[in-house]
């Protein structure tokens, strides 16, 4: 695919959300050690772990980024989302440098991802296929609504090709993994580079973020070498097959290494 052509991201829409956090942090609007609370109005689905914890359950705002990060916890995406506002995450896929910020418009929680793309009420699917002017009113109507257990099941057909999700091209993701890097924030530069998706030596930091969906795999690193110079990599695959990258984790990981070997090359 063209470097300039959007694709469903997967998780690694979670880089535009840390984004935000981050731009609040340095206005000092939010702090690292504020607290959220674990309610059935903002539990998700895995992955992650937050989803297990029960109702009253408080963690920081740091914790909470560093899961979405690291572990690509999805209760906790969502709690961060809730204590920005969908309107400010989308402002800060616009900061970041994003060629297209209405292709993730309205700002999905995975909930709501959820919910629409794959929860028992088949009306939602309906009126987001049917209405896209109507999709912002729509998942704000669910935004809190709990999910009941065995509600979601999530498989057949992937979702992406309806809109549902989030998409951004490789540039997208670049400029936004250089505005977090422009910030210079320790917190930021270490909940990126706890997880760095896979084994990575010779560079002084490597920040990572990955995702995955039905018909979607991502991987998208900055990289730093001794000097202070960045490169990037960002890899992505998508297919409206629904078994069309069903077991490829290894090859896509393969193809992640190889590149950063001919990067190591390069420079």
């Amino acid at each position: 695919m063209a470097s300039n052509e959007a694709a469903p991201l997967g998780s690694a829409f979670k880089l535009y959300v840390l984004f935000a956090l981050a731009q609040e942090v340095e206005a000092g609007r939010v702090s690292w050690s504020d607290e959220l609370t674990i309610d059935d109005a903002v539990r998700s689905l895995p992955s992650g772990e937050l989803q297990d914890e029960p109702n009253g359950t408080v963690v920081t705002v740091r914790e909470a980024a560093r899961k979405m990060i690291s572990i690509s916890d999805n209760t906790a995406t969502d709690m961060l989302i809730r204590l920005l506002g969908r309107d400010r995450v989308e402002r800060a896929v616009a900061d970041a440098g994003h060629q297209d910020p209405s292709l993730l418009e309205p700002f999905l929680s995975t909930r709501e991802l959820f919910q629409v793309g794959w929860g028992d009420d088949a009306t939602l699917r309906e009126r987001w296929n049917a209405d896209p002017e109507g999709r912002r009113a729509l998942v704000d109507d669910i935004a809190e609504r709990p999910i009941e257990p065995g509600s979601i099941a999530v498989g057949g057909d992937p979702v992406w090709p309806e809109g549902l999700g989030w998409f951004a091209s490789p540039r997208d993701l670049v400029r936004v993994h250089e505005a977090l890097h422009a910030l210079e924030d320790p917190t930021i530069d270490a909940i990126l580079q706890e997880n760095p998706g896979i084994q990575v030596s010779g560079w002084e930091g490597v920040a990572f973020k990955g995702g995955s969906s039905l018909g979607v795999l991502t991987g998208s690193w900055l990289v730093e070498d001794g000097d202070g110079a960045t490169y990037a990599i960002v890899l992505q695959l998508s297919t409206e097959d629904p078994v069309g990258l069903g077991g490829r984790e290894d090859e896509f990981t393969r193809l992640a290494q190889s590149a950063f070997s001919l990067l190591r090359e390069a420079v």
